[in-house]
Parts: C-alpha cells; sequence; structure tokens
C-alpha cells in the first residue's frame, strides 16, 4: 500500500424526475467513473443508531439516503461531515481507506449503499487505531 493516494469522499447530485404520480431518481453505473458494483444493501436504524466504525482497504461505496437522514463523518488525514436526508437528490461516494462513523438522526432512517467489492471479513480495518497506522504507512 506504500505511495497509494487516498481518494477524498464526494458528495454527487443526482438527477431527479418529479410528475403527479411521484419521483424517479436513476443512478447510471456507467457514468459513475471507475466504479463496478458487486453487492448492493440497505441500513436502517433510529434517532442516535450508530453505525459504521470501520475501513475499507479496497472497496468504494456510494450511499443514496432513502428515508430519513443521517450524519456521515469520513476520516482520513482530514475530517468530513456530510448530512444526508431523503429530500436531497446526492450520493456520496466513499473511497477506500477512510474511516466511516453514520449517526442516524431520525426515527425509521434507512440509505443504500453500493459496493464494488465482494464482502470479505479481511477486507475491513475495524480498529481505528491500526487504521490509522496503515493509514500514516500508506504516505
Amino acid at each position: 500500500m506504500k505511495n497509494k493516494k487516498i481518494l477524498q469522499p464526494t458528495l454527487s447530485n443526482i438527477k431527479k424526475i418529479k410528475n403527479v404520480n411521484g419521483v424517479l431518481m436513476p443512478l447510471y453505473f456507467n457514468k459513475i467513473h471507475s466504479f463496478n458494483p458487486k453487492r448492493i444493501f440497505i441500513v436502517k436504524g433510529n434517532k442516535n443508531f450508530l453505525r459504521g466504525q470501520h475501513a475499507h482497504k479496497k472497496c468504494t461505496q456510494i450511499i443514496l439516503q432513502i428515508q430519513g437522514e443521517t450524519e456521515i463523518e469520513v476520516i482520513n488525514k482530514r475530517k468530513y461531515k456530510f448530512y444526508l436526508n431523503s429530500n436531497q437528490n446526492k450520493i456520496l461516494r466513499i473511497p477506500p481507506m477512510n474511516w466511516v462513523n453514520i449517526i442516524f438522526k431520525k426515527n425509521n432512517s434507512s440509505f443504500l449503499v453500493l459496493c464494488d467489492v465482494n464482502f470479505s471479513k479481511n477486507e475491513y480495518i475495524y480498529n481505528f487505531k491500526s487504521f490509522l497506522k496503515k493509514l500514516n504507512s500508506n504516505v
């Protein structure tokens, strides 16, 4: 992992199509640069529930808020805070080697996560000190 650039999280708009029947927010994978989705899951929680608390070695994740609101803290060499709610038409892209803490801000909140790596326990870093050590040895 030496000399590998740590990429920053990015917030992007997605198209929102409204009509009398509701809202459609299409997500085109071929328009998401360098992202080939391998798995998808939905995370649900209530106000003040904490999720995440880990980093990925190789996986990039894309998060789309489906219902409610969450605060997402992303840490690498800097600390970032993002607030996602279901009224936005935004996706958050989190590249590998970023520590993520997620706090649900409202009851019955949920978000969808797209991953470009299949699940493997070895792909996760669960200890923050180990993450910092790996991150600092990466420069």
